[in-house]
């Protein structure tokens, strides 16, 4: 993806970004200040180039543009998992002989459908952006690219649906900002089911760190109370982050 750079009225860098289209708004994805420029500056010069855009910038800058008129559309965390001293849990299916862990690209997403929509119920701070069609999107790979090999799924035998899961993609960059990166950790909220999630995720670090992947991040949005087991099972809190729009 190409780099943008907006500059001052001498050509001096003022901020960067890349541009994407989302549901066909224009984007400034990791829209991050120029090494040394003035956030005054670079505020101004964003609101008059990308007015009527949409970005994702640290909160640092975020609040600058919030001043001048930038409506938040959403705050989130990333984190990063080193994988080292990752060690192999117990099986999932332990817990009950109906319970299998199945590689997620040999899965209808189709399975994950039910259990998916009751993991994001309304009032849940992902319940809006948390499709039917972006799961598709992520287990086809034209999201956020391929899936990991070690993107796993508990699937239940009895009822031949997908209870758990946890993907993972192939993506471009390096830790802890980019590089490999888990989109989805969800299951069935049932209570019967509690403790699940957590060991899956557990299940695709150890995969992970045996296939040689130097990190994998996620990113929750703020108030997701899934934040805690990501920091139980050993990620790390990097940065805070807000989608904006640009009015």
């Amino acid at each position: 993806m190409h780099t943008e750079v907006l500059r001052g009225i001498g050509g001096e860098p003022l901020a960067c970004y890349e541009e994407e289209s989302r549901q066909g708004v224009r984007w400034a994805s990791d829209l991050r200040l120029a090494e040394g420029a003035s956030p005054t500056a670079a505020t101004d010069r964003i609101m008059a180039e990308l007015s009527g855009w949409g970005a994702t910038t640290l909160t640092s800058l975020g609040t600058h543009l919030v001043e001048r008129g930038a409506r938040v559309q959403r705050e989130f965390d990333t984190f990063t998992h080193g994988l080292q001293g990752v060690s192999r849990p117990f099986a999932p299916s332990r817990r009950s002989a109906n319970l299998e862990l199945r590689a997620a690209e040999t899965i209808d997403p189709a399975q994950l459908r039910a259990t998916y929509a009751a993991a994001y119920p309304p009032g849940h701070p992902d319940h809006d952006i948390s499709s039917f069609e972006d799961l598709q999107a992520l287990m086809d790979g034209t999201l956020m690219g391929p899936l990991l090999p070690a993107s796993t799924v508990l699937i239940d035998t009895d009822r031949g649906l997908g209870i758990a899961a946890v993907l993972a993609h192939d993506c471009p960059g390096l830790p802890p900002d980019e590089g490999p990166w888990i989109s989805e950790v969800f299951r069935d909220p049932a209570p019967t089911y509690r403790g699940l999630g957590s060991l899956l995720l557990r299940h695709v670090l150890w995969l992970s760190a045996e296939r040689g992947l130097p990190a994998l991040g996620l990113a929750a949005t703020t108030g997701n109370r899934a934040a805690g087991v990501y920091e139980s099972v050993g990620f790390v809190r990097t940065a805070r982050w807000a989608d904006l729009l640009l009015r």
